[in-house]
């Protein structure tokens, strides 16, 4: 005797909800990138970092400063606060990644 099973999908919310998990996941990720790169910008009067903000696209961080290109290509000189350098959003990518990795799926629960 035969059994016959009829399975029916439904995935029309699947579009909402993934764009919603997917701004979610982008808004934790974004603010946790920015927290975390702060800490390696450079600070010797604390504008660069004071001034940094995340874009109005949600998906960048911006240190509006007149100086930040320069402090952020400026390889071989010496940093006056320990663990700060060029590059910092490259350092806090090396030391954070996989936190930032982990924030963004939870976000997206």
């Amino acid at each position: 005797m035969a059994v016959r099973i009829n399975v029916k999908k439904d995935l029309g919310g699947v579009t909402t909800k993934l764009s919603k998990m997917t701004k979610l996941g982008q808004y934790a990720l974004v603010n946790q990138v920015h927290a975390d790169s702060n800490m390696y910008a450079p600070f010797l009067s604390g504008d660069l970092r004071n001034q940094s903000t995340i874009g109005t696209d949600g998906k960048s961080i911006v240190w509006n400063v007149p100086y930040a290109r320069k402090q952020y290509y400026n390889y071989g000189a010496k940093f006056t606060t320990p663990g700060t350098g060029p590059k910092w959003d490259s350092k806090a990518l090396a030391i954070h990644g996989r936190s930032w990795e982990r924030i963004t799926k939870k976000a997206m629960l």
